[in-house]
């Protein structure tokens, strides 16, 4: 584990009452954050995730760093915890998280109650990760103002989120947006209810590594993939017609929701030409078509989500009896 003090400059009291953790549970990293009551940052630690582990090691793993995290906040910042909030691949619900299955155990892992457990606090909100991303992105980022915006998180895996009214669409289920699943519309494809993620499956940045690897006959990575882009015709193929189904997927979510900006993040959203693409694409098959820029959070973009949701609980839970709290995009689950 490593903890990094942020600068000087930045460094602040934790406040009246204490500070709060934001944690984003990634694909290879847990990053953690402790942050004043409005959201400035304290403190922040990072470990591998280590996944295939199991879900209790994980998160035996996971506390021992956020403990450390918090004596030294505590120390340096004074107050004590008061809320978290922690973001995942996958689904929430009370007795386990769905649609993560590239952490074993995690459809076991009844994750508020752990935390809330964990961390002996009352204050604890969960959120998908992409649907974080996006809810940073609203708050502070390429969709602050926004009132119809498009998320599409472009890396190993595929998803989106819609934010609407600065609100991110949750769904009836909590899994708007769960767009590797859509289907593509040819035969063999496996569906969901087989274990298969049809859309994901074809042009998310882990199966392009693996479609491109079955290509060549050996192992390749999707940074090798559209490293070889101009060189090895066969893989600029595979990759050329496989950015434009994602394109053709991307154009129909506006034609459904009719956004006036696409945000683009992930690991692919900086592959040179992919927004340049899309918004020409857009423009010849939408009737109003919308702004496409890139993520302003980048691979801290969960986080941040993590961090907004940590103060909207916290701001919530402190509402007056009789007040809604503003806006408060996250609910805890």
């Amino acid at each position: 584990m490593h903890v990094n003090d942020l600068d000087e400059t930045r460094r602040t009291s934790a406040g009246p009452h204490g500070f709060l953790l934001a944690i984003d549970f990634g694909g290879t990293k847990i990053a953690m954050s402790t942050t004043t009551e409005s959201g400035q940052r304290l403190h922040e630690a990072e470990i591998p995730t280590l996944a295939q582990q199991g879900a209790q090691t994980v998160m035996r793993r996971m506390f021992d760093a956020a403990r450390a995290l918090i004596a030294t906040t505590a120390a340096d910042a004074g107050g004590e915890l008061l809320a978290a909030a922690a973001v995942t691949p996958g689904i929430v619900e009370p007795d386990g998280v769905r649609l993560a299955p590239n952490n074993p155990g995690w459809d076991r892992l009844a994750l508020h109650d752990e935390l809330r457990r964990g961390f002996a606090i009352q204050c604890v909100s969960i959120e998908t990760d992409v649907k974080a991303a996006a809810l940073a992105e609203a708050r502070c980022g390429a969709l602050a103002g926004v009132e119809c915006g498009l998320y599409v998180n472009l890396g190993t895996g595929l998803a989106a989120a819609a934010v609407i009214g600065g609100k991110v669409l949750r769904g009836a289920h909590g899994a708007a947006g769960e767009i590797g699943y859509q289907l593509r519309g040819v035969p063999g494809e496996t569906l969901f209810a087989d274990g298969g993620a049809p859309l994901e499956d074809f042009v998310s940045g882990r199966a392009i590594g693996e479609r491109a690897s079955a290509l060549l006959g050996r192992s390749v990575t999707t940074r090798e993939a559209f490293a070889m882009r101009e060189s090895v015709p066969q893989v600029n193929a595979l990759l050329d017609d496989t950015l434009y189904r994602l394109r053709v997927h991307i154009v129909n979510l506006s034609l459904m929701l009719d956004p006036s900006r696409i945000v683009i993040g992930g690991g692919m959203a900086r592959i040179p030409g992919i927004a340049d693409d899309l918004r020409a694409l857009l423009k010849r098959t939408v009737p109003y078509p919308p702004d496409v820029v890139i993520a302003a959070f980048g691979h801290g973009a969960a986080l941040q989500g993590a961090i907004v949701a940590a103060g909207d609980a916290w701001r919530a839970r402190r509402v007056p009896p009789g007040l809604a709290p503003l806006r408060a995009v996250a609910p805890a689950l």
